[in-house]
């Protein structure tokens, strides 16, 4: 387990006001690549290196830089299920795959999820960071959440009683938070469909392994086999 303590001044102006600053843990693994013997091609994981990773809160506005922790695919996993004894830590998990052939970065999420009530995954990504001139800089990871958000209480002079109207403005500042809340709800909807049909496509290649056949396509599946990093966050 490798952990980086967050920046206390981070750079460019970034304010990590979350208390304590969240903690990731990412774990890769890997495992050899099966080849066709009647045509042996070299199929070989790309190389993992430590992801430069931020954490970004909408609902306060807060990016943070957390520590992370690596999982492989021989390491005990209870760490994910294990209850945190700090109520204010949230947990993510993030899955890491190869990234499409062509691509800029050698990874890319594959879903990212939080493991708490409390705060959800909105959007996540893997992108290179811009460095001098025309070189490119190292892999950063990058994460945004929403935590939940508290219920205004309803003020006494609304027509909740009957003895108050809503104004013409309050009714549009209520239909912008409306569309606002929905365009969030949405983002974590989508990405919580990233993870469903990975789990599906899973369950699918173990079906058909159970029944002997071999897949249709893809010489190797780096869904089963080890081809895929997770990372878990906690955010304090």
């Amino acid at each position: 387990m490798s952990t980086t303590d967050r920046d206390a001044s981070p750079a460019d102006g970034l304010s990590p006001s979350i208390k304590g600053g969240p903690d990731i843990g990412l774990s890769h693994e890997q495992s050899p690549p099966a080849v066709d013997q009647a045509d042996p091609v070299e199929t070989g994981m790309p190389s993992f290196e430590p992801l430069f990773t931020l954490l970004t809160n909408s609902t306060t506005n807060t990016t943070v830089h957390p520590r992370i922790h690596y999982l492989f695919s021989d390491d005990d996993q209870s760490i994910l299920s294990a209850p945190s004894h700090d109520p204010s830590h949230r947990a993510l998990v993030v899955d890491l795959a190869p990234a499409p052939e062509g691509s800029a970065n050698r990874w890319a999420v594959s879903w990212a999820s939080s493991l708490t009530p409390e705060f959800a995954v909105t959007e996540s990504s893997v992108a290179v960071q811009q460095g001098e001139g025309d070189e490119s800089g190292g892999a950063i990871l990058r994460v945004e959440g929403v935590e939940r958000e508290p219920v205004e209480a309803r003020p006494d002079s609304l027509p909740n009683s009957g003895s108050g109207a809503i104004g013409g403005e309050d009714a549009d500042v209520l239909a912008e938070d409306f569309r606002r809340r929905m365009g969030v709800l949405k983002k974590v909807v989508d990405e919580s469909e990233k993870r469903r049909m990975v789990m599906g496509e899973n369950d699918q290649s173990q079906s058909v392994e159970d029944d002997g056949s071999a897949p249709d396509e893809a010489i190797l599946d780096y869904e089963d086999d080890k081809g895929k990093g997770k990372a878990k966050a906690e955010e304090e």
